[in-house]
């Protein structure tokens, strides 16, 4: 049997391809001087950036880097000015005498009679071609010195004035479209509806953490048995199993251009080169960052340039206020809780039931939280029902109070949202010789089935309920793409093979059938795939969608199973 997270040379393979494809994103310098005749570029080390991914983006060896810039060696700052030998400039050491290129060397924008734009960093002639809604070849017939390069401050001619209305000197346009552009007024905010298109600029961004695994001893790490680094390994499942559902929508009409960036937890400014692209590189849809620190930083970007956004790991539902742009696909544990008392209330409690609520660490803030939010919600929604408060919850601290309650002749429905696993595994065990031969049903959290002091016969005789934002009983309808995984990994993949897989094959699926806009009407776009469920909620029309697909799991004759509830 092949194990999971079992290190193999794939991994390498793999880790070595992503980079490739994350250093593609990364723009060479501009900036370039002569000196002693040879033509170098200077480069300005951006925050979180490598030398490594330097010496990749060049194409020069780590040592050449040291030897031009022999500072390098006590250490690489932000800002730091390097300089990079330019080898496809054939190197002189007479300045040129042609008077044509001396010309282009002095030439100046006659503002009499363009209208100009000044160079802001980062930009490319790509970019301005499609600010300005020119072609290249126009742009180097107004600007004969282009093919010099662009730099920032340099001013450029983008139109003749005689072809439009004089007056001021000209800072930007905004590009034209046969297809109407149209605005839906929200009330904090403004949602901008595009066209469709047959090809699309989608960012990818994931904590592959480059700069680690690639200078890891793969053949040490096989030797000593040790697993690949987690976080890595999932970034990579995410990524292969993303890459998969792109591969399997891609059409003759509808192209996908993945462009990926390497994150760091911590460190958001590691996000500088996203943030440049997604205006340059006219970025249409941003999954990720998996870590809440990044993802605040870059949606407000992504924001401002109404770029919809889609989170896949986070829970916290604040992310979403006050951005029509962003959705989230992992439900909180505060959907998770809802969902619960919801099964609860249709499924489990008839008219005799007692329902016992465990509170036993009420100086626990998130414990009591939870108990306290599943309390509440379970009475609103009994009263909506038209019961009475004998029909409430009963709040007891431990297994003593619910002695004392317990109902013979009536469900007796227990539940734990501690997350103390010490307290979980005796409270679960004591409550399993108490309710022998009795009607007690346990609900709680899933992670009470990964406890190894429980003994999977005391989650089997209380029935074991527990809400869960995946399918995890479904994995067998990926059989395929295990075994595609399995061919190319060596080993099996992790569960976010198959959430990158849904989340891609989800919104592109949309995408492709409906136009970019179904991220404003995502409500109205329930699904089921194999491993999630898609049912997206938002409270008003200035805040973002959350999902709250969740499904909800029991233990019954020995066997997990999903329950019918939805």
């Amino acid at each position: 049997m092949i194990k999971k997270n079992t290190i193999n040379k794939y991994y390498l393979s793999c880790i070595l391809c992503l980079a490739s494809l994350i250093f593609l994103g990364q723009v060479k310098s501009t900036n370039t001087q002569v000196i002693d005749g040879k033509t170098y570029y200077i480069h300005t080390i951006e925050k979180g950036q490598s030398l490594y991914s330097i010496s990749k983006l060049y194409n020069v060896s780590l040592d050449e880097l040291y030897t031009l810039n022999p500072e390098l060696k006590t250490g690489v700052k932000a800002n730091q000015e390097i300089k990079i030998l330019n080898n496809t400039i054939p190197n002189k050491t007479v300045a040129p005498t042609n008077t044509n290129n001396n010309a282009l060397l002095t030439y100046q924008v006659d503002t009499s009679k363009y209208f100009t734009y000044k160079i802001t960093k980062g930009e490319t002639i790509y970019s301005i071609t499609k600010k300005f809604n020119l072609t290249e070849a126009q742009l180097n017939a107004f600007n004969p010195n282009l093919g010099q390069g662009l730099k920032e401050g340099q001013l450029i001619a983008i139109s003749e004035r005689n072809k439009r209305k004089t007056g001021k000197e000209f800072t930007e346009t905004k590009p034209t479209t046969t297809t109407q552009v149209s605005t839906i007024d929200t009330t904090k905010a403004k949602a901008i509806t595009k066209p469709s298109k047959t090809n699309y600029n989608l960012a990818l961004v994931l904590p592959f953490k480059l700069d680690q695994t690639l200078a890891l001893d793969m053949a040490n790490l096989a030797k000593t048995r040790t697993n690949f680094p987690v976080v890595s390994g999932y970034a990579i499942d995410f990524y292969l199993g993303f890459k998969n559902a792109v591969d399997s929508l891609t059409s003759k009409d509808f192209e996908i251009n993945l462009n990926l960036y390497d994150e760091e937890e911590k460190d958001s400014l590691k996000h500088t080169q996203l943030l440049n692209d997604l205006k340059t590189k006219q970025i249409d849809f941003i999954f990720g960052p998996l870590y809440a620190n990044g993802f605040k930083v870059i949606s407000q970007k992504a924001k401002e340039l109404s770029i919809p956004i889609i989170t896949p790991i986070i829970q916290q539902n604040k992310m979403l206020y006050n951005n029509v742009y962003a959705s989230k696909t992992n439900p909180s544990q505060f959907t998770l809780l809802e969902s619960l008392a919801d099964y609860c209330i249709d499924s489990l409690a008839n008219n005799n039931a007692k329902v016992f609520l465990i509170s036993a660490f009420q100086k626990d803030p998130k414990e009591a939280a939870y108990v306290n939010a599943f309390k509440k919600y379970y009475n609103e929604k009994q009263k909506l029902l038209g019961k009475s408060l004998k029909d409430t919850v009963i709040i007891v601290r431990g297994l003593e109070g619910v002695r004392a309650g317990y109902t013979p002749n009536a469900k007796n429905i227990v539940i734990t949202l501690s997350n103390n696993q010490v307290f979980i595994a005796d409270f679960t065990t004591q409550l399993a010789i108490f309710s022998d031969k009795k009607d007690v049903v346990l609900c709680g959290w899933q992670n009470t089935t990964t406890i190894d002091n429980i003994d999977q016969e005391y989650l089997n005789q209380l029935h074991f309920t527990f809400p869960h934002q995946y399918n995890i009983n479904n994995v067998a309808a990926y059989n395929s793409l295990i075994e595609q995984y399995k061919t190319i990994q060596a080993s099996y993949p992790s569960e976010f093979y198959f959430i990158g897989y849904d989340i891609a094959n989800y919104y592109l699926k949309n995408l492709k059938e409906q136009g970019p806009n179904f991220v404003f009407n995502l409500n109205n776009l329930s699904a089921e795939t194999n491993y999630m469920r898609f049912k997206f909620y938002r409270p008003d029309n200035s805040t973002g969608f959350d999902n709250r697909g969740v499904y909800i799991f029991k233990y019954n004759n020995y066997q997990l199973q999903k329950t019918g509830w939805k």
